[in-house]
C-alpha cells in the first residue's frame, strides 16, 4: 500500500504562485493488485532504423515514417531533385496532392524487380493510379539492397501538363505510400493498406534542416516558463517578463533560436511569441507568469514581435551566416515578454510543465541586423467578421505609403515570412504596389494550413522601397460553420497577420496594422438594423458603448445571403485607419492598383526557334501583301 496525500482549497492562483489550502487529507491506496512480483519495466520495442545514406549532398531532408521512409531534396528556381529511401522489398510511391487526399494527386511510382526498374509518372483519378501520357518525372538513379529501395528523380516545379501539379510555395501536401511486394509480371501495384501517409511541407521555401556552424564565442541564454496552473478557460494567454541580462553590455547577435517544448500538453500550445518592450522599460515586476490581458506592461509597452512559433511549425530557426538578431548593448530594447497561447477547448484545468526559449548568441556581429515587421489587422469583430456558409471570404489589410515613405534613405530586404490565421483561414498573401502599379506577390501561401505554420525563407529575397504600399489578404472558408466567425484571441476566433523578417533593422519599423473605419462599420450595422437582419442598439458616444452595440448586433444577426453580401461589400469598400510607428492616421480609401499583376504564363510561351519561324512567316506575308499593293498602284499609273 501507498499513502496518497491530497488537499482542497477555496481558491487557486493560476499564475503559479501559492495555493490556499483548507484541509490536508490522507488515504491508503493499493496501487498493485498483484503481489507475486517481482515487477519490472516493460520492454521497450526496438525502433526501426533506415540504414542507408543519400547519394549526394542535400540541403533538406524529412522522415516521412521514422526508420522506414525518408526523403532528401534540393531545389532551384525551376527544378526539384528528390531522393527517397524506403525499407521495403515492394513498390514505392511519392507525390503532391492538392488537398491531402489521393484524387487529383501527381505521383511517381517505382519498383525494382530482378534488377530491372519500373518508374512512372502518374496521376490519380477516382482512386485509379493512371500513367501520364507525358513522363515528366525523370529517374536519375535507383537501387534495391538489403531490403531498402532508393529512387532519385527530378521534375520541373511548374509543368505545362494537365496531369501534373505545380509545386506551390507555402505548404503543399506531400503524400506517400509503399507496398510490401513488387507487382507480378504484367500487373500493376496492389493496395497499400496502412502503408501510407501525408504531410504538409514547405517544400520549395524551406529552412535548411541543419547548419553545423557554431562560432567559437557561442553563448546561450534561456527564457523559461514553468510549473504554471491554468484556469478552465477555452483560451488563456500566459505572459512572463524578462530583462536582458545586465552582463550583456556589449551587443550580441542571436544567430539561432530553439523552442524547447514541454513533454506534457504540447498539443495545447497554440503558439508562443517573444515581444520586445520599449527601451528602458523595467519588467522585473512581471517576472512571475501571469494573465497577459491583465499585464499592463505587455498590453501598452511590449507589442513588437521578435520571434514566433505556432503549432505545426519548426521549433528551431537558424539565420543565414551573414544575419543576426540583436540583443544587449545599445539595442533598442532592454526587456521582453514571453507569451504562450494555451488552447483548452475541453476547458479542463491546465498545466504548463516547462517551456524554454533558447537563444544562441555571438559577439561577432554579422553585417545584416534583423528586425520583424508585422502586417495585418486587429483581432476583433470590427476587423474580422466572417459570415457562415461562404466558400471564399477575403479580407484585405493595408500598409499605406505613409508608413513606408521613411525608407527613402535605405530600402529594406524581406528575408522570410510567417502567415498566420486560425482554423478557417485557407490562404494568405501580401502584394507590393509600387508607384500605383501592382508588381506581384511578396509572398503567397495558396495552401495555408493552420496545423502547419512555419517560417518561409523567401527565394529570392524581396526589396521594399519608399515608393511602395503593401496589401495583405487573408481568405477564409466557413462552409462548415453555422455562426459568424469573429476576430479574437481564441483559436475558434480569427486573426490575419503576416510577420516579415527583414534587414537592415530600423527602430521605428515594427508594425503596420489597418482596421476598418468606425463610421463605415456603424453604417453597416445601421443597414442591417433597417433591413431587419439584426437588432442594433444606440451606439452611444464612447468606444465602450460602441463595442457593446457590436456585441448585441452579432447576438441577433441573421445568416442569409443578404447579410453575406452586405459583409462582403463592406470589406471590399470600407475606408481604413492605419497604425504604424506608434501613430494612427486615416481614414483612407483602399489602395486600388492601376493594373493587376499576373504571373508569366510559361506554358504559352513558344520556344525561340518557333517564335522566330512564326515571325519570319508573318514578315513574308506582310512583304508579299505590300509588294502586291505596290504592283497594283504601278499598273494603274
Amino acid at each position: 500500500q501507498m499513502t496518497i496525500v491530497f488537499a482542497l482549497g477555496d481558491q487557486i492562483d493560476y499564475i503559479g504562485e501559492s495555493v490556499l489550502l483548507n484541509t490536508v487529507q490522507e488515504s491508503q491506496v493499493e496501487l498493485l493488485s498483484q503481489t507475486s512480483g517481482p515487477f519490472g519495466c516493460p520492454v521497450k520495442p526496438v525502433e526501426p532504423v533506415l540504414d542507408s545514406r543519400p547519394t549526394a549532398n542535400y540541403q533538406y531532408d524529412l522522415d516521412l515514417i521514422k526508420g522506414l521512409y525518408k526523403i532528401y531534396w534540393n531545389y532551384t528556381d525551376s527544378d526539384v531533385i528528390v531522393e527517397l529511401h524506403c525499407k521495403t522489398n515492394g513498390w514505392v510511391g511519392f507525390g503532391f496532392s492538392p488537398n491531402g487526399g489521393m484524387d487529383g494527386s501527381d505521383v511517381a511510382i517505382g519498383w525494382v524487380s530482378n534488377g530491372q526498374v519500373n518508374f512512372t509518372d502518374r496521376h490519380i483519378v477516382d482512386r485509379q493510379v493512371l500513367v501520364d501520357k507525358n513522363q515528366d518525372w525523370k529517374l536519375l538513379y535507383f537501387s534495391e539492397s538489403n531490403g531498402i529501395n532508393v529512387f532519385k528523380f527530378t521534375r520541373k516545379i511548374k509543368l505545362c501538363d494537365s496531369d501534373d501539379l505545380t509545386i506551390q510555395q507555402g505548404s503543399p501536401y506531400i503524400i506517400f505510400a509503399y507496398g510490401n511486394q513488387d507487382p507480378s509480371p504484367g500487373q500493376d501495384i496492389s493496395y497499400h493498406g496502412m502503408n501510407r501517409g501525408g504531410k504538409v511541407v514547405s517544400f520549395i521555401s524551406s529552412q535548411p534542416v541543419k547548419d553545423n556552424f557554431e562560432p567559437d564565442d557561442m553563448e546561450i541564454l534561456d527564457a523559461t516558463i514553468s510549473h504554471v496552473i491554468l484556469p478552465k478557460k477555452d483560451t488563456f494567454y500566459v505572459c512572463k517578463g524578462f530583462q536582458v541580462p545586465k552582463e550583456l553590455t556589449q551587443k550580441r547577435h542571436i544567430y539561432k533560436w530553439e523552442l524547447i517544448l514541454p513533454k506534457m500538453n504540447v498539443e495545447r500550445m497554440h503558439h508562443t511569441l517573444i515581444y520586445e518592450c520599449k527601451q528602458d522599460l523595467n519588467v522585473s515586476q512581471g517576472s512571475v507568469p501571469g494573465d497577459c490581458e491583465k499585464d499592463e506592461n505587455k498590453m501598452q509597452n511590449c507589442q513588437s514581435i521578435a520571434f514566433g512559433w505556432a503549432y505545426g511549425g519548426q521549433n528551431i530557426e537558424i539565420y543565414p551566416r551573414d544575419m543576426g538578431y540583436p540583443i544587449g548593448g545599445d539595442t533598442d530594447y532592454s526587456s521582453y515578454i514571453f507569451e504562450i497561447h494555451y488552447d483548452n477547448p475541453q476547458q479542463v484545468l491546465g498545466y504548463i510543465e516547462k517551456i524554454t526559449w533558447r537563444y544562441y548568441m555571438t559577439k561577432s556581429l554579422r553585417p545584416k541586423e534583423l528586425g520583424v515587421y508585422t502586417l495585418g489587422t486587429g483581432s476583433s469583430p470590427l476587423s474580422i467578421a466572417i459570415p457562415p456558409g461562404v466558400e471564399r471570404f477575403p479580407i484585405k489589410t493595408y500598409c499605406f505609403n505613409e508608413c513606408l515613405k521613411d525608407l527613402d534613405q535605405e530600402n529594406i530586404t524581406i528575408v522570410s515570412a510567417i502567415p498566420h490565421t486560425h482554423l478557417v483561414g485557407v490562404e494568405v498573401w501580401t502584394k507590393i504596389i509600387r508607384k500605383g502599379n501592382d508588381i506581384g506577390y511578396l509572398f503567397f501561401n495558396e495552401n495555408y494550413d493552420f496545423n502547419y505554420q512555419t517560417s518561409y525563407t523567401l527565394n529570392p529575397y524581396v526589396n521594399i522601397t519608399s515608393d511602395d504600399e503593401l496589401i495583405t489578404q487573408c481568405v477564409y472558408k466557413t462552409t462548415d460553420n453555422n455562426e459568424f466567425v469573429l476576430g479574437g484571441q481564441s483559436t475558434r476566433e480569427e486573426m490575419c497577420f503576416h510577420f516579415l523578417t527583414y534587414y537592415p533593422r530600423k527602430p521605428n519599423f515594427k508594425e503596420c496594422i489597418s482596421v476598418p473605419y468606425f463610421d463605415d462599420y456603424a453604417m453597416l450595422l445601421v443597414k442591417l438594423n433597417q433591413s431587419g437582419n439584426a437588432q442594433v442598439p444606440n451606439f452611444g458616444d464612447s468606444l465602450e458603448t460602441f463595442n457593446q452595440a457590436v456585441d448585441q448586433a452579432f447576438e441577433t444577426v441573421q445568416t442569409n445571403d443578404y447579410v453575406r453580401r452586405a459583409f462582403m461589400e463592406f470589406y471590399n469598400s470600407t475606408r481604413m485607419s492605419n497604425f504604424c510607428a506608434r501613430e494612427f492616421f486615416g481614414p483612407k480609401n483602399q489602395t486600388k492598383a492601376m493594373n493587376t499583376y499576373s504571373e508569366p504564363d510559361l506554358c504559352n510561351v513558344l520556344p525561340n526557334e518557333e517564335q522566330n519561324g512564326i515571325f519570319q512567316f508573318i514578315n513574308m506575308i506582310f512583304n508579299w501583301i505590300l509588294t502586291s499593293i505596290l504592283q497594283w498602284f504601278q499598273s494603274i499609273f
